[in-house]
């Protein structure tokens, strides 16, 4: 007779295990992201596969791959582990209320888990009236120094004015467009003006005696990620953003390397609790992002 499943339960440890896994794509440094032994994680995965009735993991040679069974339970893991985060922070912390208005780029928005962060700090302390902006950089530091943001979020080249490091990235190109012929010129998708990103691809490409040409530019980040998605065209990106876009990345032989950028934080001088913890949560969640992951390979 089939074991009833709602006689089961699957405890966090499991599915931390495999989310360890899954991200990482190497047992070794899921076990040292969790703090434990290579074979505990092994036993972990085991037990959880017991628990599903399936095979959750594929070992390769190079890498380890997540099965479909796993791919449909990895966002259900997600969520409940996220649920258990918003019940034991509620618990363990004096209630927050107040106002907290968060202003970000685009690119730090789409690679730093920024909404998700942001979901959860609200679902956490509803009684705090949470307001995220995203725009350009300009915009962002006029509305910051008028006083309209407690937080600012940016993409820069090194930390400015008061600034602290949240995290650093390697910039890398993205997508899977090629030269149309041996001597034809790299398709590359420009980001959009006035920001970090746009700065410092258009200076490496006038530095580049590698053949290339701007195929396509858009105001938004997005659809720049979207059309090198699709293979019109190559684009320089943080590491963190063409791992959450799933994006290839290109050879660009040839062209030059783009170095590391920086995810700077400003804060205003009189900021509240409120604003104190959501700072904390974006420093937390930047720091685990940082140990999944990582690109591997030249700085191309």
């Amino acid at each position: 007779m089939k074991d009833d499943p709602r006689t089961k339960d699957l405890p966090a440890s499991l599915l931390r295990a495999l989310l360890a896994v899954v991200d990482t794509r190497n047992f070794s440094r899921a076990a040292r992201e969790l703090g434990t032994t290579q074979p505990a994680v092994s036993l972990q995965i085991r037990r959880l596969e017991k628990l599903v009735g399936a095979t959750l993991l594929e070992r390769t040679t190079r890498s380890v791959e997540p099965t479909e069974t796993a791919l449909r339970l990895l966002p259900i893991a997600r969520e409940l582990l996220r649920l258990q985060t918003i019940v034991l922070t509620r618990m363990d912390a004096p209630a927050l209320s107040g106002e907290v208005r968060l202003g970000a780029d685009e690119s730090v928005a789409l690679g730093l888990g920024l909404i998700e962060t942001v979901r959860d700090f609200a679902h956490a302390w509803p009684q705090v009236e949470l307001q995220l902006r995203i725009d350009d950089s300009e915009a962002l530091h006029e509305g910051f120094a008028q006083g309209g943001f407690d937080l600012l979020l940016e993409h820069a080249d090194a930390a400015t004015g008061g600034a602290t490091v949240v995290s650093r990235e390697r910039l890398l190109w993205y997508g899977r467009a090629m030269p149309a012929t041996e001597n034809a010129p790299w398709p590359v998708i420009a980001p959009p003006r006035g920001g970090a990103l746009r700065r410092r691809s258009d200076a490496a490409l006038a530095g580049s005696t590698a053949r290339h040409r701007v195929v396509f530019e858009a105001p938004s980040l997005a659809m720049c990620i979207e059309a090198a998605r699709r293979g019109l065209g190559i684009v320089a990106l943080p590491a963190d953003v063409g791992r959450a876009h799933a994006l290839d990345r290109s050879p660009a032989r040839g062209l030059p390397a783009l170095g590391a950028t920086t995810v700077l934080l400003r804060q205003r001088a009189d900021i509240g609790e409120a604003a104190v913890a959501l700072r904390n949560a974006l420093r937390q969640a930047s720091a685990v992002r940082r140990t999944r992951g990582r690109p591997r390979g030249p700085d191309r």
